[in-house]
């Protein structure tokens, strides 16, 4: 069998004999498509790791402050885990002196395994002279790590930003940083800057040359504005006990939000949460998108998270009503983002954990899902999110062998966190898309937090990737169930 071009098709051709068994679903292939498959990922792999090459995302770059505040945090853990907890806390402090004090008792020991500079500001009296500059550069810092992450507090500020990565042939889905109001004014402020978000990237990003098709005939390109939202915002009193009344709540504020989108022709995500919220969630996501006003909405995606054990009874319901809809939608499949406090409240309970525990298992039903993704695409359009090379591989290769070209599906990962990888794909002709957050600091620094544990975690492909710089092939392994 012919092997990859860089730059070119995959798979040049397949055997008819091999493609007759290639028709099954992507729970039951046989091992020898399997063994096809994993040699075309690891080739496929290879030449992506070719592609990225020494580059890489600028919050591993140690050349910058926030590089350096990342490498401290994978190498010292006493100095991550009060690192984040100054991170948590760093908004609600008000004044130079109470900076300083928090800097002291959460860094102070830790400094002395740090460099120079960094011990300098500390172990001083937080009214001193010096413990002021100690808390600028630290404020100055935390700001610098979280512009890597989040491209502004307004959508006008990230106007710039979203320019930019259309500029690097890579498209973008706009997420407004914010979960769980505890009042309904604030629910309404939520609301209004989805309403505003719509407005001012309807108004602006048509104008940008950019905005053509980077891929003409893409579902994904049908126009460059999308949002994610996250329905949990929109509404006080959402909870499962409060069933109803949260669905529909839900459905009728997303259905405002919809509607401004479908004027404007854009795309949009609903977005998924912690596993309490998310059956409120897809209900109301198939209440808006199963009505008659919006049944020929272009490809309403919604969100399944793989590490979640009832993924693919997720799935399945979603395609099944992508059918009675009778108009495709879009799956975003992606790893998940709530595993260590979902994990925390099951152990609390003493609940059976809804999650994998394992994260190699949740690879191999990201895997399994998204072949089961590809063998539906007939009512669904996947769009495949993560960071991990090999799971990528594996949906573009899995896509390559069912005849599915690249129009018919994208890639997707997160802003800050990957654009190295996100660039080589781009250049291979796959459609990518970036997951980018806006918000204020506040609402901002619980994302913030996430994305790193999430870059500095022991088991993160990215960690692996650009600061561990693990073997190829290692990281090309195909993943298996272990819980």
């Amino acid at each position: 069998m012919p092997g990859f071009v860089v730059g070119g098709v995959l798979l040049r051709e397949i055997e008819s004999a091999r493609k007759q068994q290639y028709q099954g679903t992507g729970e039951n292939m046989t091992e020898a498509m399997m063994t096809d498959i994993n040699r075309q990922v690891t080739a496929f792999g290879r030449l992506i790791f070719q592609a990225i090459g020494k580059n890489q995302p600028s919050a591993f770059n140690k050349n910058f402050w926030s590089g350096k505040i990342m490498n401290w945090s994978m190498t010292q853990p006493d100095f991550k885990l009060n690192m984040f907890r100054l991170v948590d806390v760093l908004p609600s402090l008000r004044s130079s002196e109470s900076i300083a004090a928090h800097v002291n008792e959460y860094l102070g020991t830790a400094a002395k395994n740090m460099n120079g500079l960094m011990e300098w500001g500390l172990n001083v009296d937080p009214s001193s002279l010096r413990a002021k500059v100690t808390s600028l550069i630290v404020k100055k810092s935390v700001r610098q790590m979280a512009s890597q992450f989040i491209a502004g507090e307004t959508p006008s500020e990230a106007l710039k930003e979203l320019r930019r990565l259309r500029k690097e042939n890579l498209c973008f889905t706009v997420d407004l940083l914010g979960e769980y109001s505890v009042s309904e004014k604030e629910a309404q402020v939520y609301q209004d800057r989805y309403m505003e978000a719509l407005n001012v990237f309807g108004r602006e990003v048509p104008k940008w040359p950019e905005s053509n098709p980077l891929i003409p005939g893409h579902p994904g390109e049908l126009n460059p504005v999308c949002i994610s939202v996250k329905l949990s915002a929109l509404y006080s009193q959402c909870d499962v006990l409060n069933y109803n009344a949260s669905v529909n709540t839900l459905a009728e504020r997303l259905t405002t939000i919809a509607r401004r989108a479908k004027e404007l022709n854009a795309l949009l995500y609903v977005d998924a949460e912690d596993v309490g919220n998310n059956e409120l969630i897809y209900e109301a996501f198939k209440q808006v998108f199963g009505s008659d006003e919006f049944k020929d909405f272009p490809y309403p995606g919604a969100v399944v998270q793989a590490y979640a054990r009832r993924s693919g009874e997720v799935i399945d319901d979603l395609l099944d009503f992508a059918r009675k809809r009778g108009g495709p939608i879009a799956i975003r499949l992606v790893k998940g983002a709530y595993w260590d406090s979902e994990t925390v409240i099951a152990d609390q309970n003493e609940w059976p954990s809804p999650l994998f525990g394992q994260k190699q298992s949740s690879d191999a039903q990201f895997e399994l899902l998204t072949r089961k993704l590809f063998d539906n695409h007939d009512v669904c359009f996947p769009a495949i999110g993560s960071h991990n090379i090999r799971s990528l591989a594996h949906a573009c290769c899995y896509a390559e062998s069912k005849g599915i070209s690249k129009k018919q599906f994208e890639l997707q990962m997160l802003y800050g966190m990957a654009e190295p990888i996100a660039l080589a794909f781009a250049e291979k002709g796959f459609l990518v898309r970036m997951y980018v957050p806006l918000g204020e600091m506040i609402p901002g620094m619980g994302y913030l937090v996430r994305r790193l544990l999430e870059n500095t975690s022991n088991e993160s492909f990215l960690r692996h990737t650009f600061h561990d710089e693990n073997e190829v092939d290692t990281l090309l392994q195909e993943p298996r169930f272990l819980d």
